[in-house]
Formats: C-alpha cells, sequence, structure tokens
C-alpha cells in the first residue's frame, strides 16, 4: 500500500468490473452481532443491457484495496435495486444483503436424539445448510439430555443455540463466513494499524489515553476507558467486526476489538475504513 493508489473489482451476476471501466461506488457497514451486513453499492452508466439483466438474488461481489493488494470486503446476493436517470446519467442503486437466501428462506424441521451435543447439532446443521464457517468454537457446548427439536427459520434456530444455550458469539462476516467463537476471542488477531499503515488522524487527538495493557487484564484506569473509541484508516480490507486490532498513534495506544464499522469507497471520494473500538 505505498503508493494508496485505488483499485476495486465490482462482480454483479457473471458481470466485472474495475474501476477503471465503471465508476461505482460502496458503503459496506459490519458489526459484531448476528445481524446480517447490507451493503450499499451505486453505479453510474450500466449498460441498458446490464441494467435490465439485474435481478434479485445475483451474486455481489466487492474487493478493494491498492493497487498489487486488493481483498475481498463483500460478497452477498442483490436483495433491491432502483435505476434512475438524471440528464444524461444513469444511475443504478443496489442494495445487497450477505447470505440472503440461507437466512432469509431457509427452514428447519429436524428432531435430534437424546444425549446429543450443540457442537454435534451445529454440525450436521451447518453441513445440511452448506454455510460456510470460518470459525467454530463455542464457549459452553451444551448436552441435551432429551434431545432437542429444532423447528422454524435457519437463522432463529442457530441463534437461540449458539448465543442462548452455548453462551457463544455467532457473527457473520460481510464476506459471507459465518463466525461462532467466545464473545471476548477476536477472529482474527495482530493487525497494526498506525500512521504508516493508513491509520488518519483522530479529532480527539489531544486526549490522554491509558498506555497498552495484557489482553483480558484491565487496571482502574482502563475501566474508565471503556467507552467506545472512535478511529479511521484509508480503506483496509484486513479489519472486519470482531477483529483484534493493536493502533499505535499520538493519542491511542494498546489493542482493540472491533465492535462496529463500515468500508466507504468511490473513484474519486472516500476511500476509508471507520470503526468503533473497545480495548481488551
Amino acid at each position: 500500500m505505498d503508493f494508496w493508489i485505488r483499485d476495486a473489482t465490482l462482480q454483479i451476476g457473471t458481470r466485472r468490473y474495475t474501476l477503471d471501466t465503471l465508476n461505482f461506488s460502496f458503503e459496506i457497514p459490519f458489526e459484531d452481532s448476528e445481524e446480517l451486513t447490507t451493503a450499499t453499492i451505486t453505479a453510474t452508466n450500466l449498460s441498458a443491457d446490464t441494467r435490465n439483466s439485474i435481478k434479485r438474488g445475483d451474486p455481489i461481489i466487492i474487493n478493494a484495496g491498492y493497487e498489487g493488494d486488493i481483498g475481498c470486503l463483500f460478497v452477498g446476493k442483490a436483495a433491491a435495486l432502483s435505476h434512475k436517470k438524471d440528464a444524461t446519467d444513469w444511475t443504478t442503486k443496489i442494495t445487497a444483503t450477505v447470505a440472503l437466501d440461507e437466512w432469509l428462506s431457509a427452514q428447519v424441521n429436524k428432531t435430534y436424539k437424546q444425549s446429543i451435543t450443540a457442537k454435534a447439532m451445529l454440525t450436521d446443521l451447518f453441513n445440511i445448510f452448506g454455510l460456510e464457517v470460518g470459525a467454530f468454537e463455542l464457549a459452553e457446548n451444551k448436552t441435551y439430555p432429551r434431545g432437542r427439536v429444532c423447528r422454524g427459520k435457519l437463522k432463529d434456530v442457530l441463534k437461540d443455540i449458539i448465543v442462548s444455550d452455548c453462551k457463544s458469539r455467532m457473527l457473520i462476516r460481510p464476506t459471507g463466513q459465518l463466525i461462532v467463537n467466545k464473545p471476548d476471542t477476536g477472529v482474527n488477531k495482530g493487525y497494526l494499524l498506525s500512521a504508516q499503515t493508513g491509520l488518519l488522524k483522530a479529532t480527539d487527538e489531544d486526549e490522554v489515553i491509558p498506555i497498552e495493557t495484557a489482553l483480558n487484564t484491565k487496571t482502574p484506569t482502563a475501566e474508565k476507558e471503556e467507552k467506545l473509541k472512535t478511529r479511521a484508516s484509508l480503506l483496509n480490507y484486513h479489519i472486519g467486526p470482531a477483529d483484534l486490532i493493536k493502533i499505535q498513534s499520538q493519542s491511542l495506544n494498546g489493542r482493540f476489538m472491533v465492535v462496529r464499522g463500515r468500508h466507504i469507497g468511490s473513484r474519486s471520494g472516500d476511500w476509508k475504513t471507520e470503526m468503533e473500538v473497545r480495548p481488551v
């Protein structure tokens, strides 16, 4: 990312565009929760053939970064779209959601035998529906002495088992991976965010912030700093919800978990990753 030259690709259905061939922008919010990510993509002057061919459920994939170093930001499917003509330009707006079919329409109706564990049950459900699992580590692996009936929407059944019964995190990242792990455990770890790697200056740059403390260790001072801190960097596909990152700046030095944020990009406007973090 030495020269910060923007580079991105957008796939709509089977068609793939670059920033050079299509003027498009995107906003991809993310959060450490079981809520689905809905991205917004705006494209200018798609051909009439392409505009007419886009339909609900078409694959939408966004890769972005810098020349020689781009990565995946979003994998989902088109949920809604609109086309508007202004003077000589056509503007197409697409909203796309991660795991659209699996979460909005998938139903489960299955009975599991006595003494089955949550891990065994979840493994079976993941295989049935073909979910891509990026991490699978339960905080508690509950046993069901009388077995369990799983009936209803897949997303509700999984949330009930993972979050309610097993006290674990359930997260679908914007790239479509299902994450199941301990709530205090990060997804990806070790990325350093500094001025050299794209950290942007914050408005509270003159605040006094406590020095770095060990993971899972809170000093009395650190307890007061539990309030989320807002930071931004140049667009960074490495950063996502529940990641553990290290921040080095004039005002903020330590290890933090990403709670929520968004990736914003366009050909000539914003090109950044905004995030809210908490100390760990």
